[in-house]
């Protein structure tokens, strides 16, 4: 049981094997380098101003994740107007007439 087993081209393994492992060592170097499985600062600004209620990572994620869906939402509702009606109604002071431009009717709704 001591023997090793037979295998073709063992060096060839041997050698991938090698090549593999300099090039993980690498990556792991570029991933201290440049700091990457530290957290971001983002969410570590979300767990200090939470007043120490946000202790965990994932939790603050879900905080930030939360927001900016409601940062869309309330963009799309500024944006497209949702609940509100786009009819302008035109009225000149009294004693007052108001001039349009020539074959320019007044909008009294917009078709959007």
């Amino acid at each position: 049981m001591d023997e090793e087993p037979k295998i073709k081209g063992k060096e060839e393994i041997a050698e991938a094997l090698k090549e593999f492992e300099t090039k993980s060592a690498e990556s792991y170097k570029a991933v201290k380098f440049y700091n990457e499985t530290d957290t971001p600062k983002i969410v570590k600004l979300v767990m200090k101003l939470s007043g120490g209620a946000i202790r965990e990572q994932k939790i603050a994620e879900y905080v930030l994740f939360g927001f900016v869906l409601v940062a869309i939402f309330v963009s799309l509702f500024l944006f497209f107007g949702i609940g509100g009606t786009n009819k302008a109604k035109i009225e000149a002071p009294p004693g007052q007439k108001v001039i349009y431009p020539e074959n320019a009717p007044p909008l009294l709704e917009s078709k959007f």
